[in-house]
């Protein structure tokens, strides 16, 4: 077929005469038939891709609508998938159908869940080794994490602890509850065995500070002889608070109590505990060094620049008056 019938269907004489005329006059010194070889390769190139790509989807749409959705925004996370990924889904899916599991399992973990599947199909567009584990697999591990009292919306949030068998999934949180841990998470079935030992570590030492029933606020509240309302305002203008852990408190705490600061220093200046004791403690040394016995805590808060500059001019101050005296 000539080049002219392939793209613009007329005839190939008037097509060559106009092609070769347009390309002398805009571009001179080009020899006409070589870059008409060259054009016609790269319209024919990207001719056969659009083919391929518009294949492509029409090959996606039949198979997601073969994948059971009952509605489209369900199926539309799955629209991004590539064609071998859609293939393993549809496969599972009819399998799953003609055993009598579910129509797809989208709709069997959300049930399980309890979540909306909409919230769902997104996260399991994303985690596509859902649709090739047994089916088998996938009841018992959810099975047996629920079972433990794991929150559904953990489980959703983190669907990779699917992934687990059942009984290794089983005997990682039977070995934690024996810990006395109730309050169970998919991370502690997927974490190394050094951030759980710790994890428990942790646990176990914020129970022996908190005691049964007491909460971090009010550790803090009894330790500084305060109202729940104080310290809740203390957490609202200090939000790193609600990730500072009893344990840091109690020694920090310690620490200041023995080096002479006062239950209003601290309320004065909450924001103190959160910082790092280490650093606190060589500030302290620092500036003792120099001779200050009164120290204000907001001088220790202070930016890692700031404390060097009041360091550096305290110094000063210090040598001026040694050369005076």
């Amino acid at each position: 077929m000539s080049i002219s019938a392939i793209y613009f269907n007329i005839t190939r004489c008037n097509y060559l005469q106009l092609f070769k005329t347009s390309l002398c006059l805009a571009i001179p010194n080009v020899h006409p038939t070589r870059t008409i070889i060259c054009s016609t390769y790269i319209l024919q190139k990207k001719l056969l891709i659009n083919n391929i790509g518009s294949t492509l989807d029409s090959a996606k749409k039949n198979l997601i609508s073969e994948l059971n959705f009952e509605s489209e925004s369900h199926a539309a996370p799955f629209c991004k998938l590539p064609i071998k990924s859609l293939l393993q889904i549809y496969k599972t899916t009819k399998q799953d159908q003609e055993s009598g599991h579910c129509n797809n399992r989208l709709y069997y973990i959300a049930s399980h869940l309890k979540c909306p599947p909409g919230m769902l199909s997104d996260r399991l567009a994303k985690r596509c080794f859902i649709y090739s584990l047994s089916f088998d697999w996938l009841e018992k591990s959810l099975k047996v994490l629920l079972d433990k009292g794991v929150p559904p919306d953990r489980i959703l949030r983190d669907l990779w602890v699917l992934k687990y068998h059942h009984q290794t999934i089983d005997d990682r949180l039977k070995r934690i509850q024996d810990m006395g841990i109730d309050t169970l998470y998919p991370w502690m079935v997927r974490c190394s065995e050094d951030i759980l030992n710790r994890y428990i570590e942790i646990y176990q030492e914020t129970k022996s500070i908190l005691g049964n029933g007491q909460s971090t606020k009010g550790y803090i509240a009894n330790r500084l002889n305060t109202s729940i309302d104080t310290i809740d305002e203390i957490y609202a203008k200090v939000p790193s608070f609600t990730r500072i852990r009893v344990s840091k408190v109690k020694k920090f705490l310690d620490f200041l109590f023995e080096e002479g600061f006062t239950i209003e220093d601290i309320l004065c200046k909450p924001r103190v505990l959160c910082a790092s004791q280490k650093t606190v403690k060589e500030r302290l040394e620092k500036l003792r060094g120099l001779g200050l016995k009164d120290i204000n805590l907001n001088v220790l808060c202070r930016s890692r620049k700031d404390f060097r500059k009041y360091y550096e001019s305290l110094q000063t101050v210090t040598k001026d008056e040694n050369k005076q005296a």
